[in-house]
């Protein structure tokens, strides 16, 4: 009985042990040092160049950071939330104490992308306008195969998300089908209330009850391959990471 819970207890640990080494060998790409990196070659090299100056000027403007790249798939077994976490603070991008940042990732194969705020600018593009921009002015384009027409309205719509120009509806799909108040659907509201409240204080009486609740990547690969242009030299502004970091918020999507 003891060498089967000894063979038991070894099996748990080396699960454990071939997960932990496979996250760790999960890959990262490296530092651009471009704002603006095509691996995939979806978009012209003018297009890149402008896209790349649009963003450098942004920086230099308002002081944040917008970092955006495009690669055939994503080379990771994790999924793209914590692909993109993990590129994000590998990266750093946006200043550090600031956190200013924002990356826009795209796996054209893969049909799937990301945005993904700092934590300094989780106001300015929350979950909802994050997904908004992907869902009505992205996605759309990039199901035409207008790569390049998707990625400018959604740098556009990045851009003036944090400018304070562009909210969103702050409404899901089905939320904003709905304009008009539904009088029967307030009256089971207020019923089923009545009934809680009356239920609540029935439990008290009988002595009621209570409830407590609780509540560093590796970086190797060949990422400049694949179709795209590299990401260095040709006269573009350089992008360089100030110290960043994301909590994980955003919003992914797919075409």
């Amino acid at each position: 009985m003891t060498k089967k819970r000894t063979r038991l207890c070894l099996g748990i640990l080396a699960l454990f042990a071939s997960a932990i080494v496979a996250h760790a060998a999960e890959t990262v790409p490296p530092k651009p040092d471009r704002y603006f990196n095509d691996y995939a070659g979806v978009v012209s090299p003018g297009a890149a160049q402008r896209f790349n100056e649009q963003l450098a000027q942004f920086e230099r403007a308002t002081s944040n950071q917008v970092v955006v790249a495009v690669w055939r798939t994503m080379p990771s077994q994790s999924s793209i939330e914590d692909f993109t976490q993990r590129t994000f603070q590998a990266w750093q991008v946006g200043q550090k104490g600031r956190n200013n940042g924002v990356v826009f990732l795209v796996f054209v194969d893969d049909h799937r992308m990301r945005i993904q705020p700092g934590y300094g600018l989780e106001g300015a593009l929350p979950d909802i306008t994050c997904n908004e921009i992907i869902r009505d002015a992205v996605a759309p384009r990039f199901r035409a195969n207008d790569f390049e027409g998707g990625l400018a309205a959604g740098i556009d719509l990045i851009f003036k998300a944090i400018r304070g120009e562009y909210k969103g509806s702050g409404k899901t799909v089905r939320e904003s089908g709905s304009t008009q108040s539904n009088p029967a659907g307030l009256l089971i509201f207020f019923f089923v209330l009545v009934i809680i409240l009356l239920a609540i204080r029935a439990s008290r009486r009988l002595g009621g009850y209570r409830y407590t609740g609780g509540g560093g990547p590796f970086v190797s690969g060949n990422w400049g391959s694949g179709g795209g242009w590299s990401s260095g030299g040709g006269g573009f502004s350089g992008f360089s990471g100030g110290g960043g970091s994301s909590g994980g918020g955003g919003a992914s999507g797919s075409w």
